[in-house]
């Protein structure tokens, strides 16, 4: 399929599912194009006017070079190139999934559709055809610098190098496509997440025997917030029906707290959605070109520091932290229902689930590691003396994530494993998962099973 585009609102959430998760291809619209046209020949007409003025990496080069105006020579001759990197490759290292360089290209998008990024239609239509075939690599690492020119040259170097005209090279490279990029990979990867986090916690509550008055629907009431009490509504939907036996005194902490916390993540996820939204319709270039329309007679080029996406980092750090904090919480529901006297461990005759524990604490050390702030960076002296951390802020969310997505798992098979032994009967809601993780990891799987029998699990709670 093709995703058509015909305006900055078009680049959101769906849009990065579609095209950089499930591989559509990308055109802009008949009149999106036209538009692009027009704002190219306004800005032409607009650095004709004002070749004499500083026009930062139009009629000057970049970086402490702007001191300088170019000539009609080299302003043509600097105009070709992508300016901020020179063509060796600045950084090495394993790469970024393709998923996230292909939401790259389409965030690069949204400067087109503004107008401010000026760019020739033909230019345009390059950059959309780049998601029609294989995508340079792009190393996860090394990313120290103020927006995303790194990241930005390795992936357009080798399609636009040498064939640009005056204020392209800038327009591609300079910006923060690649900051919404990851952050809106980071919230689907949520979204994705918080529909096997209910259930696998409803199921551990379960074994737990939770009294149903943990969940009553008073307390959504009496604490205020509606992320809250929708996550105690699912929580009593899911615990509906079965024979499994109540607590006559309150359960643990860890399983007292969950449905709180997990309104917590769900208010932190929504308030993600509304940056990652946000982050994706900006126009993050530095210059950008307003036209004649807001800026009569000519338009004006508007230097700025578009390239800094305050949002990415702090709701990247936001997710983490969500993320390690659910798995130090899994974590201690899963030693509580592997001890002894009523846990797992009392049940099983050779250990096939009541060794997790060790295995949950290495997870929950490395979600808590992931767990930390990703700060401004200080850059080199000059100009570019600070440096924006997103990237590395994404890979503390995702290592966060796949620290709990492994927890789950673990979490899932104990709960499930000491409902079966005991001879409980799942409520409706959960038969199901229970009876997948079941075929999975059945409760007399060999030791020697376990590492192919948990893959599978958390293969079937990742599709879900």
């Amino acid at each position: 399929m093709i995703h058509e585009l015909n305006g900055p609102g078009d680049v959101d959430l769906d849009a990065v599912r579609r095209v950089a998760w499930a591989g559509e291809a990308v055109r802009l619209g008949p009149a999106a194009l036209a538009a692009v046209g027009r704002r190219r020949d306004e800005f032409v007409a607009f650095v004709e006017a004002h070749a004499a003025d500083h026009l930062y990496g139009i009629t000057t080069k970049h970086d402490v070079a702007a001191r300088t105006v170019l000539d009609d020579a080299a302003r043509a001759e600097f105009g070709r190139v992508l300016p901020p990197t020179p063509p060796s490759p600045l950084t090495v290292g394993p790469a970024l999934p393709e998923r996230v360089v292909r939401a790259v290209v389409l965030a690069r998008l949204t400067d087109v559709l503004h107008g401010t990024a000026a760019i020739r239609p033909a230019t345009a239509e390059r950059l959309t055809g780049l998601l029609d075939g294989p995508l340079p690599t792009v190393p996860e690492g090394g990313h120290g610098d103020p927006g995303d020119v790194v990241a930005l040259g390795r992936l357009l170097r080798p399609a636009f190098e040498g064939t640009l005209e005056v204020g392209e090279g800038m327009a591609l490279i300079n910006g923060s496509p690649v900051a919404s990029a990851v952050l809106a990979d980071a919230v689907l990867l949520g979204v994705d997440r918080v529909g096997r986090l209910e259930p696998v916690l409803a199921l551990a509550a379960v074994a737990a025997g939770l009294p149903d008055m943990h969940v009553d629907a008073q307390l959504g009431v009496l604490w205020g917030d509606p992320h809250q009490e929708r996550v105690l509504a699912r929580f009593r939907e899911l615990l509906a029906g079965g024979r499994w036996p109540r607590r006559a005194y309150q359960a643990p902490v860890s399983f007292r707290s969950a449905p709180r916390v997990l309104g917590g993540v769900a208010r932190t996820l929504d308030q993600a959605r509304e940056a990652a939204t946000t982050s994706l319709r900006a126009a993050s270039n530095n210059p950008v070109f307003v036209g004649p329309d807001v800026r009569p007679p000519l338009g004006a080029v508007l230097s700025n520091g578009g390239y800094h996406d305050p949002l990415v980092a702090p709701t990247l750090d936001a997710l983490a932290h969500a993320w390690a904090d659910l798995a130090q919480l899994v974590t201690a529901q899963l030693n509580r229902l592997t001890d002894p006297p009523d846990g797992i461990a009392a049940l099983e005759s050779e250990p096939r689930t009541s060794l997790f524990p060790m295995t949950a604490s290495g997870w929950a050390e490395q979600a808590r590691a992931a767990a930390r702030p990703s700060l401004v960076g200080l850059g080199r002296s000059g100009q570019t003396d600070t440096s924006t951390p997103d990237v590395l802020a994404w890979r503390r969310a995702v290592d966060a994530g796949a620290a709990l997505d492994a927890l789950l798992g673990l979490l899932a098979v104990t709960a499930t494993h000491l409902v079966a032994r005991r001879g409980d009967t799942l409520p409706p809601a959960l038969a199901g998962l229970g009876a997948a993780v079941l075929e999975r990891y059945p409760v007399d799987t060999a030791p020697l099973d376990v590492a192919a029998a948990l893959d599978a699990v958390l293969d079937h709670l990742a599709r879900r």
